[in-house]
């Protein structure tokens, strides 16, 4: 006749039963319809055993590949899962477990590496020969992932895998690593905006950088091109000049200009104060000056130049015999200026500063000037 068993033998089979039987299906117990102690839903998954994956099947030669075993997700991360970590907002309750379409890679890699911080865990994407086991196994659908396909985007979801071999960290061993490194903490919503703030950046320097090379390409495409102003300037000597700009330009070019002001009617000579001259009390300065100058050419519509020249002053007097200047009153010395034009179509505006520094002749007395010089004209493409 058998004996009977204690009841205290059948429940610490029980027992054993409950504790060690999961062990051989999943490493952990994670449903995302279920969240953990820190609210944080978890990921439910299957052990996949090793295996030879097949690959080139359709090939004149297969090939094999040995994977070690993994776990993969059971199912597609949804799209409350994704939120809870990456701090967005949900379109609605209805669709909280819809999987999470429509990511970049880098965006699953961020939702990752942020899933990991929080989980203390070490979840990862499955590779391709992990798939295509997972498949053999009758685990998941014949269906590559966009992933696997050359894409950078995951357009009808995406599992995650996990190595047979992780051993999450205990809370001890977290909590000194916590408490010795003692990290920075950032919220998930925070690292998203960040993240997004870096996409906008990036996207703004590219889009910079795509109108700086479209103007570049439209510069080049310019024919080299002939302007002709003529020009008006006026100095605080005070003195009113008339001349004209000439030179070409692509996207560096030259200008030669020359401006003059002679003041005489009928004989031009020399002052003599005993040739008895009758004086009428009239007197003028002349002037003539040259420069030369380099052009650049910044944008279609603009370019900017500089020059540099000498120029030549001398104080003119009426008399009844004509107008006769004074060579002890004779100026001369460098000149600079400064300016723009503006190319509209055919017609060429130019505006500058000028400058001068004259020496009076023999008497070694320095005058100084200032003044502004405009014109327009024309500027016509050089065919080649």
């Amino acid at each position: 006749m058998a004996k009977d068993v204690p009841i205290s033998r059948h429940i610490l089979h029980i027992l054993l039963a409950v504790c060690i039987l999961p062990a051989f299906f999943t490493p952990c117990a994670y449903s995302q319809n279920d969240g953990s102690p820190n609210n944080t839903p978890l990921i439910e998954m299957h052990f996949v055993p090793s295996c030879l994956s097949v690959t080139d099947a359709s090939a004149a030669q297969t090939s094999t590949t040995s994977v070690k075993g993994f776990y993969i997700a059971k199912h597609k991360v949804t799209r409350r899962l994704w939120n809870e970590i990456m701090g967005t907002n949900t379109d609605g309750e209805a669709d909280d477990y819809l999987p999470m379409t429509n990511v970049s890679h880098d965006e699953v890699q961020l939702f990752i590496f942020w899933l990991n911080q929080k989980t203390k865990m070490h979840y990862r994407l499955p590779t391709e020969t992990e798939w295509t086991c997972a498949v053999q196994a009758g685990l998941l659908p014949d269906v590559t992932p966009s992933f696997y396909l050359g894409g950078n985007n995951a357009s009808t979801g995406f599992r995650l895998a996990m190595d047979y071999d992780f051993k999450p960290q205990s809370a001890d061993t977290t909590t000194k690593a916590e408490q010795s490194s003692k990290p920075a903490k950032r919220t998930a919503a925070d690292s998203a905006k960040v993240s997004i703030r870096a996409l906008l950046v990036a996207e703004k320097a590219e889009a910079h950088q795509q109108k700086i090379a479209a103007r570049k390409a439209r510069l080049d495409s310019l024919p080299p091109t002939f302007f002709l102003t003529l020009n008006a300037a006026y100095t605080s000597m005070p003195q009113w000049s008339y001349g004209f700009k000439v030179g070409t330009v692509k996207l560096f070019g030259w200008y030669f200009s020359a401006m003059t002001n002679f003041h005489y009617r009928g004989a031009f000579s020399s002052f003599q104060s005993n040739g008895h001259y009758i004086l009428t009390g009239v007197s003028k300065t002349t002037y003539l000056g040259g420069q030369l100058g380099l052009v650049v050419r910044p944008h279609q519509l603009l370019s900017l130049h500089i020059g540099a020249g000498f120029g030549y002053r001398a104080l003119t007097f009426e008399s009844d015999q004509g107008w006769h200047y004074y060579p002890r009153r004779s100026y001369y010395g460098p000149t600079a200026s400064l300016g723009a034009m503006f190319h509209i179509k055919n017609v060429v505006i130019s505006a500058e500063a000028i400058s001068m520094v004259y020496n009076l002749n023999a008497l070694n007395d320095a005058r100084y000037a200032v003044g502004a010089r405009v014109g327009v004209g024309v500027c016509l493409p050089i065919k080649n």
